[in-house]
């Protein structure tokens, strides 16, 4: 997988801060060092590039600025890389599958690498190659992380992420709940004001778990409280009403997370959102590796089975 000229190749930079001294030498280990290549498939991997080539990709992707002279540095820690396929229907169709990629990441674990630094290299490998910025527009390029969150992927999260290579493939469709629900965990992490994360992952908690019209408050509490004894994750009914409580107002325009208190206090909502989002990311992670554990979401009468076993 070592050759110089694979042709054309899309790349997703993840401008991040790496592991310091001492988490090198204790912590986990990083995906990627020097020239070393992450193989995920036969056509996608994660590399750490040559600076100089890191350096003209942020050049391509960043704004030019007028009568300013740019400085120049390496900021990214490592790439995302995709062959460019030998036919495309559409206008860099590649870079879809490394969007596909950077998602299925944050199940394994959650890093900031968004869409600001996408390009597509003409010549990978040479490095007079013309590069062409990848932008989009309707979706927020940039993901967000809590405070003090690891922003990089380890040795052993890349290996997880390779299981779960088969999903970037559009012809493998996951059920329409697991859908739903990947999709508001996604937004989620693009998302930077905690009100709107909490009503996009209490809704992705919900796409999975929901059964009837009515009585949603009720299904919501028993069937999170369901998926957090699967994963020994603490909630108490107290939790579960305040979640459902604050997402209730939030939707419904009825206040922001600061000034709902009297619901929770300030000092409590994050730490009961993180467990949320965690309960949610550990759910979708298991469905898409685990078949029979997936299968619990395909159907109604499947799911209300599961979430109300006979006694």
């Amino acid at each position: 997988m070592n050759d110089p000229l694979p042709g054309g190749c899309y790349v997703m930079l993840h401008i991040a801060a790496g592991p310091s001294c001492v988490e090198e030498r204790d912590g986990p280990q990083l995906v990627v060092k020097d020239k070393f290549r992450f193989t995920l498939n036969e056509d996608i991997w994660i590399e750490r590039l040559d600076q100089k080539l890191a350096t003209q990709v942020q050049r391509a992707c960043e704004p030019p600025n007028y009568n300013i002279d740019g400085y120049e540095k390496d900021r990214h820690l490592y790439a995302l890389v995709r062959r460019v396929p030998e036919i495309e229907t559409s206008r860099n169709e590649g870079m879809d599958e490394l969007f596909a990629v950077s998602a299925l990441s944050r199940l394994i674990h959650p890093t900031s690498i968004g869409h600001r630094y996408c390009a597509k290299v003409f010549w990978f490998g040479r490095t007079d190659s013309p590069i062409q910025a990848v932008q989009y527009r309707g979706i927020s390029p940039d993901v967000f992380l809590s405070s003090g969150h690891r922003d990089w992927l380890s040795l052993e999260d890349a290996e997880k992420l390779r299981s779960l290579m088969p999903w970037v493939a559009k012809n493998k469709r996951m059920h329409r709940r697991i859908h739903r629900a990947y999709w508001n965990h996604e937004y989620a992490m693009r998302s930077y004001y905690l009100d709107m994360r909490w009503i996009l992952v209490v809704s992705g908690l919900e796409a999975l778990i929901t059964i009837d019209e009515h009585g949603l408050a009720k299904q919501f509490r028993d069937g999170v409280q369901q998926l957090a004894r699967e994963f020994q994750i603490d909630f108490t009914e107290t939790n579960l009403s305040h979640a459902w409580k604050l997402r209730s107002k939030l939707v419904h325009a009825e206040g922001f997370l600061h000034g709902l208190e009297t619901i929770l206090p300030n000092s409590q909502q994050t730490e009961l959102y993180q467990r949320l989002e965690d309960l949610l990311r550990l759910t979708l992670r298991r469905s898409l590796l685990d078949e029979a554990f997936g299968n619990l979401f395909r159907d109604n009468d499947t799911l209300r089975k599961w979430l109300r076993p006979a006694h």
